[in-house]
């Protein structure tokens, strides 16, 4: 957003008031305008009454889990979300990110680490939203259409289409699209793939997570065998790769 219009919002979604206050005080400090939610339907409703630009989740919450408070807003909006969750297996995070989380930070936390990735998902927003941004930011690609077999990408637009359908992407995923197109036919690891699409490098165990469950739930919309991939392609022993795009 330009300095001109109103600051980021923030839904801060979490049942215990320390965890609440310190995340707010943070972000309020450096601009950001918070609303806080103690439950999942409290938190729904507040998202529906206030449309924020970014929501932060626990997942052991009270009234709705916040497993179940991420697909509702999943069903109605690709607005950016982070779980925030002292929940550190791996089952508990890949399931976060599948339904429809871009990031997963484990409590205990650094707010410093919270605000560096809250800063990396709200500013591709800002840069999406601004066209001189996007032409100065992005990958030469911008204004093309892209083809990949029966895949179709406008990334001016933002619009992904298969076979003529429309295929929706979260913000994240065709962040992560995008940077594979700007790097195809050539090899990406999960630490390229993160920094680039997601702003921020690898720091634990999760953040691979983050890379892998994103790349998954992109074949499961792109590919006709995402078993067998032909789009996006695993480098053993690096990571993942598209098909040069010329």
């Amino acid at each position: 957003k330009s300095q001109d219009e109103l600051p980021w919002k923030v839904l801060v979604v979490d049942d215990e008031a320390s965890i609440r206050r310190i995340v707010a005080f943070r972000l309020q400090q450096k601009g950001y305008n918070i609303l806080t939610a103690t439950n999942g339907i409290e938190a729904l409703e507040m998202f529906n009454q206030n449309l924020p630009d970014l929501v932060i989740v626990d997942l052991m919450l009270p009234e709705m889990s916040g497993f179940e408070l991420t697909e509702h807003i999943r069903k109605k909006s690709y607005v950016p979300l982070i779980i925030l969750s002292a929940a550190n297996d791996e089952a508990s995070i890949v399931k976060g990110l599948e339904l429809g989380a871009d990031d997963f930070v484990k409590k205990p936390f650094s707010p410093m680490e919270l605000e560096i990735r809250i800063k990396g998902l709200l500013d591709r927003i800002g840069r999406v939203h601004s066209v001189s941004e996007v032409t100065q930011n992005q990958s030469s690609h911008v204004g093309q259409i892209i083809t990949l077999e029966d895949v179709k990408i406008d990334i001016s637009k933002r619009q992904v289409f298969r076979k003529g359908q429309r295929v929706h992407l979260t913000e994240k995923e065709f962040a992560l699209l995008e940077t594979l197109i700007k790097y195809s036919g050539e090899p990406m690891t999960h630490e390229q793939l993160l920094e680039e699409a997601w702003g921020f490098p690898v720091r634990t165990q999760s953040d691979v997570y983050i890379v892998r469950t994103h790349v998954s739930r992109l074949r499961s919309k792109l590919e006709d065998n995402p078993d067998e991939p032909t789009l996006i392609q695993t480098v053993r022993g690096i990571g993942y790769k598209l098909p040069k795009v010329t």
